[in-house]
């Protein structure tokens, strides 16, 4: 780090704050800065934070699936593969349904929908909807298109479920074939290794970077329609509050230690998640933070966080139960009790998948939306503030996959040698 001397979490909180103010500051509506003026140099304010992702994610694909691969072979037999991931998998789907649940709930009890005027929007559905139509793919062809049929195709899209399971692939073949896969077993390791020295090397611009991309975040984001929107920011943010608790419950019960010490042990990476936005971007940070602080089984880290950074996305399901019952509130669309049903449903299987990049939430809720004729326009109600919201949503889908490894650590045990067969 260039501040060693400094606790790096200090270095993120410090250069966030430091970038908030900062934006604030340049924001346009603040009137101290014209828009022309600041103009030229937001791409330069914005450099550090850009250099930082891209290379993060330029080792973001292989590291995926040489943790995968490698999580995977290092259990003792396909029984500990299934153990392990039947586990994971429906905890996933518990919480996932527990966070949606929360997010219509508090819609419902609020209403931050009633606080819009609807005159104040235009509605024009015919054409979008009959465009979002067309691109909609089958439930068939999304449980297909999972294989990947072109490597370069899904590593050029970053389309995570088909990397997940081409790791998964790699990761049986080493388990069950260990001699013959041996010397690409070993060129994995090695690639593992380059890439957490990329990360390494990564972090000492961190502080600089998140500096850049929040004070850029800030002036994007307009102060008028961020104050119009304050109930339904309020309850996201209260949901989001919601989900962390629901995590401190459950690292109680399942392993008996102390949430805050946990939450104390992992802040750097939603601090990191809030800059960024992305959490396949902070992924390579929180394997190299699981198994060095936490100090998880190599195994349980290398399979649950590449998995739960593609397919948990606790925060952004929840984000998107409210949304789509705020819009529903503003074009006065009643759903009924089986609607509601019919949308946690929804939202969980939309969840899962959902691209780890920042703002693709709102790509994901404008099919819910189309699901349940409610105008996809409303979306444009929610751009100015999707980013700051996107910000807070990541935070907790990289706490929650975090709390699923650690809980895991703790529940899951492998295969005894003399149980094997």
């Amino acid at each position: 780090m260039f501040f060693p001397k400094i606790a790096f979490w200090i270095q993120i909180l410090v250069s966030l704050l430091l970038g908030l103010i900062l934006g604030i500051l340049l924001n346009p509506e603040t009137g101290l800065v014209s828009t022309l003026t600041l103009k030229p140099y937001l791409l330069w304010m914005k450099l550090p934070g850009d250099i930082f992702l891209n290379l993060l994610q330029m080792i973001m694909i292989p590291l995926v699936i040489v943790s995968i691969a490698l999580g995977v072979s290092s259990l003792r037999n396909l029984k500990d593969l299934w153990n392990l991931g039947s586990k994971t998998l429906l905890y996933f789907i518990f919480t996932t349904i527990i966070s949606v649940s929360i997010g219509i709930s508090l819609a419902l009890i609020i209403k931050p929908g009633n606080h819009i005027q609807t005159q104040s929007v235009e509605i024009s559905t015919n054409n979008s909807d009959a465009k979002l139509n067309q691109n909609l793919e089958s439930v068939p062809e999304t449980i297909a298109n999972i294989i990947p049929k072109n490597l370069v195709i899904v590593w050029s899209k970053q389309q995570m479920l088909s990397v997940v399971f081409f790791g998964m692939i790699l990761g049986i073949f080493f388990l069950t074939s260990r001699e013959s896969g041996a010397a690409l077993k070993a060129f994995c390791h090695s690639l593992e290794s380059f890439c957490l020295w990329v990360v390494a090397t990564a972090m000492k611009l961190a502080p600089f970077a998140v500096l850049g991309l929040m004070s850029y975040a800030m002036i994007q984001i307009g102060f008028s329609l961020l104050f119009g929107l304050v109930s339904y920011i309020g309850t996201v943010i209260l949901g989001l509050f919601c989900i962390l608790v629901f995590y401190s419950v459950l690292i109680l019960i399942f392993t008996g230690k102390n949430p805050l010490r946990f939450l104390n042990q992992v802040r750097e990476i939603p601090l990191l998640g809030f800059s960024t936005s992305s959490s396949s971007s902070v992924l390579p940070y929180s394997l190299k933070l699981a198994k060095e602080k936490l100090k998880l089984k190599e195994t349980v880290a290398d399979f649950v966080l590449p998995l739960g950074a593609t397919i948990n996305m606790d925060g952004t399901a929840l984000y998107q139960a409210i949304a789509t019952v705020f819009l529903s509130q503003i074009y006065q669309v009643n759903l009924s009790s089986l609607d509601l049903f019919l949308l946690v449903g929804t939202v969980t299987a939309a969840s899962i998948g959902t691209a780890a990049t920042p703002g693709v939430g709102l790509v994901i809720l404008a099919s819910i939306l189309y699901t349940f004729h409610i105008p996809i326009e409303g979306i444009t109600i929610l751009f100015g503030v999707d980013r700051f919201l996107d910000m807070c949503r990541t935070s907790v889908n990289l706490t929650g996959d975090l709390s699923c490894a650690f809980i895991m650590d703790h529940i899951w045990k492998e295969t005894k040698p003399n149980e094997e067969n």
